[in-house]
């Protein structure tokens, strides 16, 4: 039972290319940075500010949540990237301009 849970996850992984590609690296570290600068300049923090909370890659889209310290309280955002012929910030939540102003 146990070899056929493995190999089931094997072939899983060979079957869907998006989870098991090496662009898969490559587009988490650059969303990433996308996110970081982004939300960086929209909460005009340091973006060495933001500690990475959580991040999950699917086939069309890499989620990453940071955690911001500031004044003592912390806030999460969630950033949202599309991933298609390139990598585009898709959402930010919450909506740090309007918290900004």
């Amino acid at each position: 039972m146990k070899n056929f849970v493995l190999s089931a996850l094997a072939l899983a992984a060979i079957a869907v290319p998006g989870i098991a590609s090496a662009d898969t690296v490559a587009d988490r570290q650059a969303a990433i940075a996308l996110c970081r600068a982004d939300i960086a300049a929209q909460a005009n923090v340091d973006p060495a500010a933001l500690e990475i909370d959580d991040i999950r890659v699917r086939a069309t889209q890499i989620r990453v949540d940071f955690d911001l310290w500031q004044n003592g309280d912390l806030q999460n955002i969630r950033c949202e990237v599309s991933r298609g012929a390139e990598l585009t910030v898709a959402s930010i939540t919450p909506a740090l301009l309007a918290a900004a102003r």
